[in-house]
């Protein structure tokens, strides 16, 4: 099975040729830019390599006439957002140093996009997305597997990326005495790690009712076990909510299974879920204990405390405890689904977001501004945990107006060409990847990373699958 799927993506980058491997370079590029050179001068990222060489591919397909460089009239609108951004930058911002190189951020994955989408007319753009969907797959499920990893090696002292997770308690001078550990692999942090695999969680699933797919259904149904898994170990409140509403789309509206079946594999995945998440949240703590665990030193003094009855005293040093940080029970589960302080957070920075736009509505307050003025509870930068709010706050009503109206054009353009499609494999790997990106976006009304080159890259394979259900159409 490993091979078969190894073997076929192969054979797509044999027939996609240049274009594909530069499409599979800008992939792990994107998905790994966690990773900095800090040796080299400006401390690139892997996507910024990534970037150069795709570049330089798609300077040689042009120069050889395989690959067009097209300009749409909505590309209008993303540079017009983009100067926007860059104007507010430069005059609002207490840093506007700072606020640019956000923007220089925010360009790059605008770049992301405009590479990928003139990488695939290159080849066949029907080969080319497939392959993206492909690569899409294989990285959720490895993903996957590197965050479970993680998670169990963390207690080891070997970190590959895991937060621990404050769920509320907190002991003599503020140490940390009750938590969870939440995983985020390759990817930026937490949340990243949560939404990208619902997204790629949504697009198996799809798969997996349908017809089309269904040689593959035995290799999918294990990926999405091991996805499934590695989201409750993650456990992501937003990510999980977005895959509800996901499953109930799939349920509505994909083509395929019967409604009895695709509600049973529903309930299935809400199953594994559970049967994953609430012991693991236990299973953290007792891990934590080991002797090898990290801070295990620093959170003695915690067990003396909690024996003493967490008395709370009012001297230098005494428990730090304030009722609005979490539930206080004995079960981590409940703490990690119930914790109240990020939603608490939010909710601050949501005040102070809106009052900050209401001070300069017109152009707003400039890109990555908030984290200049205000600081999370973790002592972190302050974020914007919500793509529209965020777009106000930094572009004022002038930006976020034209950001809004490319995503309109966006998804009208798509939704037209698989309404219009016939039934193919090619329109349920484009509704698959919409659906995804759909419940990527209710995932960042309450944390948003629309900014990161991934992001983009979706977003110029689902408009290439589009146009290429266009042409099938036509």
């Amino acid at each position: 099975m490993i091979a078969g799927i190894f073997q076929s993506l192969r054979r797509d980058v044999q027939q996609s040729g240049a274009a594909g491997i530069a499409l599979l370079v800008l992939f792990v590029g994107v998905v790994t830019n966690r990773y900095r050179y800090e040796a080299i001068p400006f401390r690139p990222h892997n996507e910024h390599f990534a970037i150069l060489f795709a570049l330089g591919i798609l300077a040689w397909l042009v120069w050889q006439k395989r690959a067009r460089i097209v300009f749409l009239w909505t590309d209008a609108l993303l540079i017009a957002y983009l100067g926007v951004a860059l104007v507010s930058a430069f005059l609002f911002p207490p840093d506007a140093r700072d606020s640019v190189s956000y923007w220089a951020r925010m360009v790059l994955a605008v770049v992301v996009y405009f590479v990928a989408r003139a990488l695939m007319t290159g080849t066949a753009r029907a080969i080319a997305f497939r392959f993206v969907l492909k690569m899409l797959l294989v990285f959720g499920v490895l993903e996957a597997l590197y965050g479970i990893a993680s998670w169990f090696l963390y207690p080891f002292g070997i970190n590959l990326g895991v937060d621990e997770y404050p769920l509320g308690i907190r002991g003599p001078g503020g140490i940390l005495c009750n938590f969870s550990l939440t995983m985020y692999g390759t990817l930026w942090e937490p949340n990243v790690f949560g939404s990208t695999l619902m997204v790629v969680i949504l697009v198996g699933a799809v798969l997996f009712v349908s017809n089309e797919f269904v040689v593959w259904r035995r290799a999918l149904g294990i990926a999405l076990a091991v996805m499934l898994s590695a989201l409750a170990l993650n456990a992501s409140r937003g990510a999980f909510l977005a895959l509800l509403f996901g499953l109930a789309l799939i349920v509505l509206f994909a083509r395929g299974m019967n409604l009895t079946q695709k509600l049973k594999w529903a309930g299935a995945a809400g199953l594994l879920i559970l049967a994953v998440y609430v012991p693991s949240q236990e299973i953290s703590r007792g891990l934590m204990n080991m002797p090898s665990a990290p801070g295990l030193a620093q959170r003695a003094p915690c067990a003396e405390w909690i024996a003493k009855g967490m008395p709370r005293g009012t001297q230098t040093g005494d428990p730090e405890f304030d009722p609005a940080t979490g539930p206080e029970s004995d079960l981590n589960v409940a703490n990690r689904f119930l914790e109240g302080q990020t939603l608490a957070s939010r909710w601050v920075s949501y005040k102070n977001a809106w009052s900050d736009f209401l001070q300069k509505p017109v152009l707003g307050n400039g890109p990555n501004s908030f984290g200049q003025k205000y600081t999370t509870t973790a002592r972190t930068e302050g974020w914007i945990s919500n793509l529209i709010l965020m777009a106000l706050h930094d572009t004022g009503i002038v930006g976020t107006t034209l950001l809004l109206a490319w995503f309109g054009v966006f998804v009208y353009k798509i939704f037209r060409a698989w309404h219009t499609a016939t039934v193919s494999s090619q329109r349920t790997l484009v509704f698959a990847l919409g659906i995804g990106l759909v419940c990527l976006f209710v995932a960042y009304q309450v944390t948003t990373m629309l900014w990161f080159g991934l992001m983009w890259f979706l977003l110029a394979a689902l408009e290439q699958g589009a146009v290429g259900l266009g042409k099938q159409a036509a």
